[in-house]
């Protein structure tokens, strides 16, 4: 019936979102080694280019959406990324490290909005219960937040590098910082209840750790004294722990919706059994009335 086909779709675009996920992750990873690179680290040659192989891999969800998605805006988004992160990679050794951050950040900008696109077009967004917060939660916010710490530990980074955090970094740091907690914060709330809260407390308090970090170290303090990589870990830990709620989500979202399709399924055949039930002594007294 109708409600079959609509969990159908949902199971379907569910399915599509966890292979874009791993773009989610791979995308800034690659923002994050083009950068040492580009500032003279050759040792990131050989990852950069297995990364790649691997992106090149997973972006096989971005040409099927972009040839089969009967949403055209949906399947314009999709080409455009392909192509973006196309020339993205062609053009990487031209680039200094700042044209490059900002040329993956267009990237995951678009990533995000596909992933909304996604589930807008496969109704897992319209739920006003449960299965509506997780959705919202999973899809329209930790992925967010998972950029927003992205960049934040890339620009940290790079300032902690330098021993320098200047104007316009600071603005940009306060900015993702802000963002950060906001959306976190707005997760919470959608997940208020949820099976997920271990992991929302470890994810919360290792993007805190992080956070405070930045507050602290970078942005209050001149010069810069942390050390590029004690921020770095601290970063990749906050987004690990994102990226780990985000997994435990997506799959409460597929044992829900899987139980959904089960119930529906179970009584869709219930029906047909009564109503073939009702059918026979009906079909027995017209059979009798013509043999009379």
């Amino acid at each position: 019936g109708q409600r079959d086909r609509q969990t159908r779709r949902q199971l379907l675009g569910l399915a599509q979102i966890t292979r874009l996920r791993r773009l989610l992750e791979e995308i800034p990873q690659h923002r994050g080694m083009a950068g040492a690179y580009l500032q003279g680290d050759a040792s990131f040659g050989g990852k950069l280019q297995a990364l790649q192989g691997r992106i090149e891999e997973h972006s096989g969800i971005l040409t099927e959406l972009a040839e089969t998605s009967p949403c055209r805006l949906l399947a314009e988004r999709a080409r455009r990324l392909l192509l973006g992160w196309t020339a993205l990679r062609q053009d990487l050794e031209r680039l200094d490290a700042a044209q490059s951050f900002q040329r993956h950040s267009q990237l995951m900008a678009e990533l995000l909005c596909l992933l909304d696109d996604v589930a807008e077009d496969a109704g897992l967004l319209d739920d006003d219960g449960e299965l509506g917060h997780l959705a919202r939660a999973a899809i329209d916010l930790l992925p967010l937040v998972t950029e927003t710490q992205g960049q934040a530990r890339g620009m940290g980074t790079a300032a902690a590098a330098r021993g320098v955090c200047d104007a316009p970094m600071r603005i940009k740091l306060r900015f993702l910082l802000g963002k950060t907690r906001q959306t976190v914060q707005a997760a919470q709330e959608e997940l208020r209840g949820s099976p997920a809260a271990d992991d929302l407390a470890a994810s919360r308090q290792a993007t805190a750790d992080f956070l405070d970090l930045v507050e602290d170290k970078l942005l209050a303090t001149a010069p810069v004294t942390v050390a590029p990589e004690v921020l770095f870990a601290a970063g990749t830990q906050a987004i690990e722990q994102s990226f780990h709620l985000l997994d435990r989500l997506l799959d409460e979202l597929q044992v829900r919706l899987t139980q959904i399709q089960r119930r529906q399924r179970r009584h869709w055949r219930l029906a047909q059994a009564g109503a073939g039930g009702l059918l026979a002594p009906a079909a027995w007294l017209l059979w009798a009335a013509f043999s009379a």
